[in-house]
């Protein structure tokens, strides 16, 4: 069965956010998609804002940007959980997310960076990287399901046992704050 145009549009908005500005061939190769379906559906996507053109080479457009900004996990978990993050992130000198579940992946919806190694695999919208080590406590909605988690990345030489209590406190602080 075919792609729909939506897919389409997906898989080059996808592929743009993983590696930035790319070319008609290349978007074309990488998403194994025929260049004319590429360069129409590119085509309608800069009308609307979705994509920039700039020399030939496309990238994210700020209507994604836009549109992005208003998308939240939880109503009101952005605006709590930005405050704990920070703190969180300067009391144990390390990078700090809010990650909540989205289909079949893992999403960092807010962060606060420490580490410059973390800059680019931590962005809010990114997917939480395999492989990195975390010290994490569940961040509860007012029912008390678990709808995220705030985690603390574990470098090396650190202790988990040392991160826990910190961490928890941050995460049940966004809990309270969703609840009242």
């Amino acid at each position: 069965m075919g792609r729909s145009v939506l897919e389409g549009a997906f898989s080059l908005l996808d592929k743009l956010m993983d590696e930035g500005e790319l070319g008609l061939t290349q978007l074309a190769d990488r998403c194994a998609m025929p260049k004319t379906t590429v360069h129409r559906l590119l085509e309608q996507m800069e009308d609307l804002g979705a994509v920039e053109n700039v020399r030939g080479r496309y990238r994210i457009g700020a209507q994604m940007f836009r549109l992005g900004q208003a998308w939240e996990p939880a109503p009101g978990i952005l605006r709590v959980a930005r405050q704990p993050l920070r703190a969180l992130s300067a009391t144990i000198r390390t990078s700090t997310i809010l990650a909540v579940p989205r289909r079949d992946r893992v999403l960092v919806a807010a962060a606060s960076i420490v580490r410059a190694e973390d800059v680019a695999r931590l962005r809010p919208g990114a997917t939480v990287p395999a492989g990195m080590e975390f010290v994490s406590a569940p961040v509860r909605s007012p029912s008390s399901s678990v709808i995220g988690t705030v985690s603390a990345v574990l470098d090396n030489g650190r202790s988990a046992t040392a991160l826990r209590e910190a961490v928890g406190h941050a995460a049940r602080a966004i809990s309270a704050a969703l609840a009242s």
